[in-house]
């Protein structure tokens, strides 16, 4: 598996980074001033990279003497502010690490080895500090003496150093550096010593990314947050976790893989404490629990007790969990007020009698063709687990992301299988009005396969949604303990919430594709424009206006929108498939039509990073993990953007609908938990555009194309003889013929037939047709979706103010 891209980085990776930032710019300053290296000293060249240019790796020998080098030079070279502080960072973190870890693991030769090994290098770096003190600026106080590692992590997201041979161009004694010119490295001891130093850093990342999934689930309980952006985040942060792990899984396999690590660090806590990992107050506890804390910031928990339960697999394999055997979980009590052992004991009977549920859902699901089409990185790594009983790192992280969700929402933990009801509800009983309502239609542009399509999508949500397959699939196997009606679902949120994504983006899909292919949501924009709608908030038809905001102007009018009849019926020509050519003047009366070779235009799906993750959850087939690399490019889809505040926190999100504005890249070296708060923020923005029912909407322009047919129908044929519009699916072009009407136009090909002989100009139709918009707008009907079904199905609520 690939690993992290340069714009999504671990802290492990952060902290590669900048020591060849500080060893570029040793070598290359040096270089550039004169310094010629003997051979003997000289360093190791390495293959040329993807850039071309020639690699070099700088000896840890070697620091000290570039750094006497470039400290003698007169007049003197100044370090810049940024170089600075990664010399101090880097020095905080190696130091921090000596005390928390280094000094407490295991003794033995090899570790004295890589002990003397680290030693060294810190010296090193100590010395180039004190050789360049003459050198260094006075500004880089505000950066020293970091306390925590945290402290220190957010120091490096900061000190935003992208490649260490463009670091530094900018500083005033440092020239561009040239195509040509060398990449310099770091030298690398890759020992027990470093690969604890790593597995440090990817714990500390761990919790980051906990971290950001808590306050999603403290805000979705707020009411802050949609259910979906929250889960999507929660299974983001298993992705990226896994990525992580996987990317340095060469490193730890040397010293028996990130599960055995964790045990030895989780013992040397212990010793470090003044304890022992086996030292217990009861001799039924179930852990030291005055290591409670750090043994929970480290997952320990977690992974105790799936370890426990892939013990009894080994023996029993078809699991099953009494209740009350343990107790009882309670969620209405406080669990702020419990001691640590309680507060296991609590995740212990949740844990255990979950993980039963867990089982059978992955073995009645376990052929690929039976499989469902949204499953969380929880069931799937469970699914794994079950086979291979062995707890990974990832999976801990996830159990304990699932915890902590409970821990959150305590008895309100089941209103996530509400959320994806309403919503599942709402699709399938849109889907149910839609299929009645043009039943009798037909539609060349949409073929009753179509019809087909969309009942299968609302029976795939009945079957996974609201028949509970977990229930019958335990009758069936006559279990011992039959679980209550959709337990799973009640008990996962997470996994509710990837459904209603499911049900939400495919709905979406569906949607756009019907009414492009009906044309009503299209016409009616552009008779609503035509008429002057929404000049007044009296005149406002509040459920097309917030489609033509979400979507565009430009996406309805090709470019602003007009206001005069003959652009009016123009843009409408253009908009529903007909070539420029067929408004030439040279062109105006030939027969037949000529088509624009990019067809009708049509609107757009929306929510460009909920969109990323279509292949994930909604596509049969499709990927089933995503990697880090994917992760990276989902802000560079955004067409949401975000203001952050200095500790990289999201304070606004806001949608500019102007086309000609710049879009935003993603900061360079953004930390992983930095950027799924922004993903979480922004994902959350983006459910209003994939929520709103469009065929609603298609149905409310229907049926307002049907009454302004009947209100001008005299005057069209008289106009354009009694066999102007023959066929129900040619409805939305009556909005040409009363464009038309204003105009002088002798028709558009066989869109829209010519006047009949003798027949003027008249804004009597379109007068009519204005009484019919304003009298939908006064009914109330103009705004029903915003105002009732959107606030009542899905809980969107959408304000907006009219110019």
């Amino acid at each position: 598996m690939p690993g992290l891209p340069k714009n999504v980085l671990s802290t492990y990776q952060q902290y590669k980074n900048h020591t060849d930032s500080i060893a570029e710019w040793l070598a290359s300053t040096a270089k550039r001033h004169g310094y010629v290296p003997a051979k003997s000293k000289g360093a190791a060249k390495a293959n040329a990279g993807a850039t071309g240019r020639p690699t070099y790796t700088v000896a840890l020998k070697d620091w000290t003497v570039l750094a006497e080098f470039i400290a003698g030079k007169n007049p003197p070279i100044f370090v810049p502010v940024k170089l600075a502080a990664l010399l101090d960072a880097t020095i905080s973190l190696r130091q921090i690490y000596s005390n928390n870890i280094s000094n407490i693991l295991e003794d033995s030769v090899g570790k004295q080895i890589s002990d003397d090994k680290h030693a060294f290098f810190l010296r090193v770096l100590i010395r180039v500090r004190d050789v360049l003190k003459p050198c260094l600026p006075k500004e880089r106080v505000a950066l020293q003496r970091p306390k925590t590692t945290a402290d220190l992590v957010n120091m490096f997201e900061h000190l935003d150093v992208e490649e260490p041979s463009a670091a530094f161009e900018q500083a005033p004694d440092v020239a561009p550096a040239s195509p040509n010119e060398p990449i310099y490295k770091a030298e690398r001891k890759d020992d027990l010593q470093e690969s604890y130093f790593a597995f440090y850093l990817l714990l500390h990342d761990f919790n980051k990314l906990r971290s950001e999934v808590s306050t999603a689930w403290a805000r979705y309980q707020a009411g802050g947050q949609d259910l979906v952006a929250v889960s999507i985040t929660t299974n983001t942060a298993v992705d990226l976790a896994r990525s992580m792990t996987d990317e340095l899984k060469t490193k730890f396999a040397r010293h028996g893989g990130p599960i055995r690590m964790l045990q030895v660090y989780y013992a040397a806590q212990c010793v470090a404490a003044g304890t022992s990992q086996a030292r217990k107050a009861r001799p039924d506890d179930d852990m030291n629990f005055s290591m409670f804390k750090v043994a929970e910031a480290m997952f320990w928990p977690a992974y105790q007790t799936l370890n426990a339960f892939c013990e009894v697999l080994k023996v029993n394999p078809t699991p099953e969990m009494k209740r009350g055997i343990y107790g009882f979980y309670q969620p209405h009590t406080n669990r702020d007020n419990k001691s640590s052992r309680d507060q296991f004991k609590e995740d212990k009977i949740l844990l255990l009698e979950m993980l039963p549920e867990f089982f059978y859902y992955c073995r009645t699901t376990e052929p690929a063709g039976s499989r469902p089409p949204v499953e969380d990185e929880l069931s799937s790594g469970l699914r794994t687990m079950f086979k291979t009983k062995e707890v990974t790192l990832p999976l801990a992280f996830a159990a304990t992301l699932f915890l902590d969700i409970h821990h959150t929402l305590r008895d309100e933990v089941d209103f996530g299988f509400k959320r994806l009801t309403d919503a599942t509800h709402f699709v399938q009983g849109e889907i149910k009005e839609e299929l009645e309502f043009h039943q009798g239609i037909e539609m060349e542009t949409w073929p009753k396969e179509n019809d087909m399509v969309l009942q299968q999508f609302s029976d795939t949500l009945q079957f996974w949604c609201h028949e509970d397959q977990q229930l019958s699939a335990a009758k069936k196997m006559g279990r011992v303990n039959i679980p209550e009606r959709f337990h799973l679902h009640r008990k996962h949120p997470w996994l509710c919430g990837l459904w209603k994504y499911y049900a939400q983006i495919r709905f979406h899909e569906l949607s756009i594709a019907f009414v492009n292919a009906w044309g009503s949501v299209m016409s009616c924009a552009h008779l609503y424009n035509a008429v002057g709608g929404g000049k007044r908030p009296a005149t406002t038809w509040k459920d097309l206006t917030v489609v033509i905001h979400l979507q565009g102007e430009s996406t309805f009018f090709v470019g602003d929108a007009p206001d005069k009849p003959d652009d009016c019926l123009k843009r409408f020509a253009l908009a529903m498939g007909a070539s420029a050519r067929n408004l030439a003047k040279t062109t105006r009366k030939k027969k037949g039509l000529v088509l624009s070779k990019r067809g009708p235009k049509g609107l757009k799906e929306l929510g460009a990073v909920l969109q990323t993750f279509k292949t994930r959850f909604s596509e049969a087939g499709g990927q089933t993990h995503m990697r880090a690399e994917d992760v990276s490019k989902i802000l560079e889809q955004a067409t949401w953007e975000c203001e952050t505040n200095e500790r990289g926190q999201v304070d606004q999100v806001f949608k500019d609908t102007d086309a000609t504005s710049s879009k935003k890249k993603p900061a360079a070296n953004l930390g992983v938990a930095k950027l799924l708060g922004i993903m979480r923020d922004i994902i959350h923005a983006e459910m209003i555009e994939i929520s709103y029912g469009y065929l609603c909407l298609h149905r409310q322009c229907w049926r307002l194309l049907h009454a302004v047919k009947d209100q001008c129908r005299d005057d069209l044929i008289n106009m354009y003889g009694p066999d102007y519009m023959v066929r129900e699916s040619e409805l939305p072009f009556i909005v040409g013929y009363v464009l038309s009407s204003a105009t002088n136009a002798q028709g558009i090909g066989e869109m829209i037939k010519a006047k009949k002989s003798g027949v003027g100009v008249t804004s009597k139709v379109m007068e009519d047709a204005k009484s019919v918009v304003e009298a939908v707008i006064d009914s109330g009907m103009g705004g029903i979706l915003v105002e009732r079904i959107l606030p009542e199905a899905l809980g969107v609520q959408i304000d907006f103010k009219i110019e």
